[in-house]
C-alpha cells in the first residue's frame, strides 16, 4: 500500500520507541530520588530543633546526592528522548519523500490514453495527503510502544509501595483505551470524509485558477465563486466534525486521568493523616512512599494521553494511506510494465521514415488481475487502415497502449516496423499522430497546445497552424475566439465543449506531418453528428500515406476505407478480415 513503512523503517521506529520507553522508565528512578530527597525535609526540621548541627548535616548530604542524581537522570532522559524524536522525524520524512517520489514517478510513466485524476486532485494527494503520513509515523509508532510497557511498569512499582494506589490506577487506566477505541471508529471515518472534501476543494480551486481567464471570457466568475464557497462550507463542516470528535476524546481522557490522580492524592493524604490504614504491605504509608506514588500517578497517564493524541494522527494517516492507495492503483494501471533497460534502449531508436507494419503475435496480457486478451494475433500492413471494434472492455484501447509501449505483454510479441516495441516505444511516441477518447488540453494559448506534440525547438508558421486547424474543422472555431491562436485555454480545455476540445486535439495531431503512424481511440465518442463528421473527414485526410489503427464503436467511422478487426471480451481476440 502507498505510504507504508518498509520493514527496516518499522524496526527503526520500534527502536526509537524503546529509547523513549527507557527514558520513561528512568523517571521511576528519578521520582524515587526526588521522593527520597524531599523525604528528609520533616526529619531535617526535627533534627535542627532537637539534635543540632551535626545531625542536620548528616541528613543534608544524602539529600544533596539525591538531587545530583535527579539532575543527571534528567539529562540522560533528555538525550534519549531527543534521539528517539529525531529518529522518528527522520523516518517519517523519508516515508513522505519516498511516497511522493513514487507517485510522481508513476505518474510520469503513465499512459496518456489511460484515465488519470485531475491536476488539482493529484496535487492535493501529493501534498496534503502525503503530509498526513508524517505525524502518523512520527508520533503513533513511539506512543504505541510506550503504551505497552510504561504503564505496566509504573503499576508494578506503585504496587510495591501501595497495592491500593496501584488498584486505583488499574481501574482508571483501562477505561481510557476503551473509550478511545469507541471514539476512534468515528474519528477514522470523519478524517476520511474530511480528506475527501479537501481533495475536492484543492482540485477544484487549482483547476478554476488555471481557467480563470476562460471563466472571465464566458462570464462564469460569479457562478464559480459561489461553487467554491459551497465547497469551502462543506470542508468547514467536515473539519468541525473531526474537531468535535477530537474534543470529545480529549474530554474523556482528561476526566479519567484527573479522577485517577485525584483518588491517588486523596488516598495518600488520608493515609498520612492516619485515617486510612489499609493499602500497604503491613507498615503504614510513609511520607516518602506517598510522595513517590503521587509523582508516579501522572506519569502513568502520560503515555495514555500521548497515545490518545497520536491516535487522531493515526486515523488521519490511515485514511490518507487508503486515499493514496486508490490513486496509486489508478496510476499503476497505466504505468509501463516494461523494464527500465528496454525503456533506455528505446530512447536511442529513431523514428520511422515510411509507414511501419504492426504485428501482434499470440499476445497475452493481464492487467489488475484481469485477462485483457489471450492469444491476440493481428497484422497491420504498412499504410493500411484497420478499425478495432468490439464491446467495451475487450481491450481495444489496451492494443493502442501496447503499441505505444505502455504495457508489456506477458506472452507473445508486439513488433512495430519489424522491431520489438520495447526497442522502439520512446521513438515511436515522438513520431505518432494521436487522438484519444478524452484528449487533454493544457492551460495556455491555442498555439501553445497545438505545439505540444512537436519538439520544443520546432519553428512553425501561422499557415501550418491554420492548415492543421482546417483539416480538423476547427479553423472557424479559433477565428471566433477573442485572440485567435493567442487565446488562453483553461486546464483540461475548461470553457470549451467536448466537440471543440476534440477538434483542437485532432488539429494538434495533424501538426505531426512527419509522423507515419496514426492512432485514434474512439475519436467520435460523445460528439454530435456535425462534429463527428468533421473529425471523420480530418481522419480520412490524415490517413493518406500512414499506417492507421482506430478503436471505435461508431458505425460512421467504420464506413471509412479500411479493414475491420473484431475483438471479443475478455479471454480471446478474434480476427475477422471484414471490409469496412
Amino acid at each position: 500500500m502507498a505510504g507504508r513503512a518498509s520493514p527496516a523503517e518499522a524496526a527503526s521506529l520500534r527502536n526509537a520507541g524503546l529509547l523513549f520507553v527507557v527514558a520513561d522508565l528512568l523517571w521511576i528512578l528519578q521520582a524515587a530520588l526526588i521522593a527520597y530527597a524531599l523525604g528528609f525535609l520533616p526529619g531535617f526540621a526535627t533534627a535542627q530543633e532537637t539534635i543540632g548541627e551535626y545531625a542536620r548535616q548528616v541528613l543534608l548530604y544524602p539529600a544533596l546526592l539525591a538531587a545530583v542524581g535527579v539532575i543527571l537522570i534528567a539529562a540522560i532522559r533528555s538525550v534519549l528522548q531527543a534521539r528517539a524524536l529525531n529518529a522518528s522525524r527522520r523516518i517519517a520524512r523519508g516515508i513522505e519523500t519516498r511516497t511522493r517520489e513514487n507517485l510522481l514517478m508513476s505518474a510520469a510513466k503513465g499512459s496518456p490514453a489511460a484515465p488519470f485524476p485531475s491536476a488539482g486532485a493529484f496535487a492535493s494527494h501529493v501534498t496534503e495527503q502525503v503530509e498526513l503520513l508524517g505525524p502518523y509515523y512520527r508520533s503513533f509508532g513511539l506512543q504505541s510502544v510506550r503504551l505497552r510497557i510504561v504503564p505496566i511498569a509504573i503499576v508494578l512499582v506503585t504496587a510495591w509501595v501501595s497495592w491500593l494506589a496501584a488498584l486505583i490506577l488499574l481501574v482508571a487506566g483501562p477505561v481510557i483505551p476503551l473509550f478511545m477505541a469507541l471514539i476512534g471508529m468515528r474519528a477514522k471515518s470523519a478524517s476520511a470524509d474530511q480528506q475527501e472534501e479537501l481533495t475536492r476543494l484543492s482540485g477544484a480551486l487549482l483547476d478554476r485558477i488555471r481557467g480563470l481567464e476562460t471563466l472571465r471570457l464566458f462570464g462564469a466568475v460569479q457562478r464559480t465563486a459561489t461553487d467554491m464557497a459551497r465547497a469551502g462550507d462543506r470542508f468547514r463542516e467536515s473539519t468541525m466534525k473531526v474537531l468535535r470528535i477530537a474534543f470529545l476524546s480529549s474530554t474523556v481522557l482528561e476526566l479519567f486521568s484527573a479522577l485517577g490522580i485525584a483518588f491517588c492524592a486523596v488516598y495518600v493524604g488520608f493515609s498520612l493523616l492516619g485515617d486510612i490504614t489499609i493499602g500497604t504491605w503491613g507498615a503504614p504509608l510513609s511520607f516518602t512512599g506517598g510522595l513517590f506514588v503521587l509523582l508516579l500517578a501522572p506519569e502513568f497517564f502520560a503515555p495514555l494521553r500521548a497515545y490518545a493524541g497520536a491516535y487522531h494522527d493515526r486515523a488521519a494517516g490511515i485514511a490518507a494511506q487508503e486515499k493514496l492507495a486508490l490513486i496509486a492503483g489508478e496510476i499503476s494501471r497505466s504505468v509501463n510494465s516494461g523494464d527500465l533497460a528496454a525503456s533506455e534502449r528505446s530512447k536511442s531508436a529513431t523514428g520511422f521514415t515510411t509507414p511501419p507494419e504492426i504485428s501482434f503475435s499470440d499476445v497475452g496480457l493481464r492487467l489488475g488481475g484481469r485477462q485483457v486478451f489471450l492469444g491476440l494475433n493481428l497484422v497491420v500492413d504498412p499504410g493500411e487502415t484497420v478499425f478495432l471494434s468490439g464491446p467495451s472492455g475487450c481491450g481495444k484501447t489496451t492494443v493502442l497502449d501496447c503499441i505505444l509501449g505502455f504495457h508489456a505483454p506477458q506472452s507473445g510479441s508486439v513488433l512495430v516496423g519489424g522491431q520489438p516495441i520495447c526497442d522502439t516505444a520512446a521513438a515511436l511516441r515522438e513520431n505518432v499522430m494521436w487522438l484519444g477518447q478524452e484528449p487533454r488540453l493544457f492551460h495556455g494559448t491555442v498555439r501553445h497546445n497545438l505545439l505540444k506534440g512537436l519538439p520544443p525547438t520546432t519553428t512553425v508558421s501561422d499557415d501550418a497552424f491554420w492548415q492543421s486547424l482546417q483539416i480538423a474543422g476547427a479553423a472557424d472555431l479559433v477565428r471566433r475566439l477573442p485572440r485567435g491562436l493567442s487565446t488562453q485555454i483553461g486546464e483540461d480545455g475548461f470553457g470549451l465543449s467536448v466537440g471543440e476540445i476534440r477538434r483542437l486535439a485532432l488539429a494538434r495531431a495533424a501538426m505531426r506531418r512527419d509522423a507515419k503512424l496514426l492512432l485514434a481511440d474512439e475519436p467520435t465518442a460523445s460528439l454530435d453528428a456535425e462534429t463527428a463528421a468533421d473529425v471523420i473527414r480530418g481522419l480520412e485526410q490524415l490517413a493518406t500515406g500512414r499506417t492507421v489503427l482506430i478503436a471505435t464503436h461508431d458505425a460512421e467511422v467504420l464506413q471509412m476505407s479500411g479493414r475491420r478487426f473484431v475483438m471479443t471480451r475478455p479471454e480471446r481476440a478474434l480476427t475477422e478480415g471484414l471490409p469496412a
